[in-house]
């Protein structure tokens, strides 16, 4: 555990760049290019987006082989570097000629409801971990991996992460909408969602957004591969130029899409787990070890997914698979301290997190099983979940209300890290409406 005041201050990098877009008069219907991020696209969505149009941005962001099976690695990086290239040739793809900052308002539904996210696109300073820029959540090394191989192929980066800055006096929000006050680049309608795009180029207006932002620090929402792989490839262009001195390349930052805390678009959706395949004691016997710590409260299963947040007030997960027909919650047993059965030299805050609780006492501690490990599978799905219990491909599901934008902050800032798979920033920014290069 640490303490962001051990930490020293920085000033945070953000700064325009010239942007990669594509020629929708070459490329067609901007909404035909676009994809989601490689991470939530399944094999058919994948197919499917190389058939709406040969321009879409999935040859880039997640390309099949030149065979059209995924299995060959090297050959599908090679094909993307050649891919992105030969649309800059052809100006399928163009690059700004001035630097600028991009504004993108995402709307979108969420419980019932419209919402507008908004984000500004724009380069961030590349720095370790914890000056300035703060990561809150574990990551797996395979998507590291396979970002670092397309960046070397393309020499581009299509996608990055979103980040999250706090912006208390609203400076950067009042410079932004000042950047909107001009018609958009770009209003496409999609798949359920909207997107709004504008490009701010006026020096002034930049020289004020990079100045306000140069007090903040940078939360990384979604995307630590992303911004793990980039300072990765910092360091190998680093190392190739054979020097760290003189000024900053295009690899010494990183794209993100930036959103402040106290935006009204911003929503974590839940991540529930998914056990199937581990060796378990009998229903019966598991209620009986979760009562040593929570109450059990059940509700019909209809009534429970036909609220807003199918987990109960004050509930701190609910349990699929112990009663047909039922969901159980689960409420801290009065006189019960959970938080010290979480192991390790933890924060309050972290202790007190449902999903630690989930994975330290409920999951390791009561059922013997590696919350990482093979029998634990992760979905933002609410009815996929349900059903695979209610289906018998799943022996137990877990829901989890999700945690407050503040939480992920406060965590952070206590330079720890949340448990993997605890946060789902909803929606995903598109990929395709601007791309960074990595070369002047």
């Amino acid at each position: 555990m640490g303490n962001s005041s051990m930490s020293q201050p920085v000033t945070t990098e953000v700064r325009r760049f010239c942007g990669v877009r594509y020629d929708t008069t070459l490329s067609g219907d901007l909404a035909s290019v676009l994809c989601p991020p490689y991470d939530i696209i399944n094999e058919q969505q994948q197919r499917e987006l190389y058939a709406r149009n040969p321009y879409n941005m999935i040859r880039l962001e997640y390309p099949l082989s030149p065979a059209g099976e995924t299995a060959d690695e090297a050959a599908r990086y090679e094909m993307a570097g050649r891919t992105f290239w030969e649309w800059m040739q052809l100006g399928v793809l163009r690059r700004d000629v001035r630097p600028a900052m991009y504004v993108h308002d995402q709307s979108f539904e969420y419980r019932g409801s419209r919402h507008v996210r908004r984000g500004l696109v724009a380069r961030i300073g590349l720095r370790p971990w914890y000056q300035g820029v703060y990561p809150h959540e574990m990551t797996a090394t395979k998507a590291k991996e396979d970002r670092l191989q397309l960046m070397r192929a393309c020499q581009a980066s299509c996608s990055g992460p979103l980040g999250l800055y706090e912006d208390r006096e609203g400076l950067i929000a009042e410079a932004i909408e000042r950047g909107t006050r001009i018609a958009p680049l770009a209003d496409v309608v999609g798949d359920k969602e909207r997107h709004v795009f504008w490009k701010i180029d006026e020096p002034g207006l930049l020289a004020d957004i990079e100045r306000a932002f140069s007090g903040e620090s940078i939360y990384i929402a979604d995307g630590h591969h992303r911004y793990e792989t980039a300072l990765v490839y910092q360091a190998e262009r680093r190392a190739s130029l054979a020097t760290s001195d003189g000024p900053p390349g295009p690899h010494d930052y990183v794209v993100m899409t930036l959103t402040g805390f106290s935006d009204p678009g911003l929503f974590i959706s839940p991540v529930y787990r998914v056990l199937a395949g581990a060796e378990l004691p009998d229903a019966a016997e598991i209620e009986s070890w979760l009562a040593r710590f929570f109450t059990l409260d059940y509700v019909p299963m209809e009534i429970a997914l036909a609220r807003s947040v199918p987990v109960g007030e004050m509930a701190l997960m609910a349990v699929v698979g112990l009663r047909d027909g039922m969901l159980a919650e689960l409420r801290q047993r009065p006189g019960v301290e959970l938080g010290s059965e979480v192991p390790g030299g933890h924060s309050s805050e972290y202790r007190s997190f449902n999903v630690s609780i989930l994975n330290h006492v409920v999951l390791s501690g009561l059922l013997g099983v590696n919350p990482d490990g093979d029998f634990v599978s992760y979905s933002p799905d609410l009815e996929e979940v349900v059903g695979s219990v209610q289906e018998g491909r799943a022996q137990l599901a877990f829901l989890l209300p999700p945690p407050q934008p503040m939480l992920v902050k406060s965590i952070a800032d206590q330079m720890e890290r949340m448990p993997r798979k605890s946060t789902y920033f909803y929606p995903k920014p598109p990929t395709g409406l601007v791309v960074n290069p990595l070369l002047d």
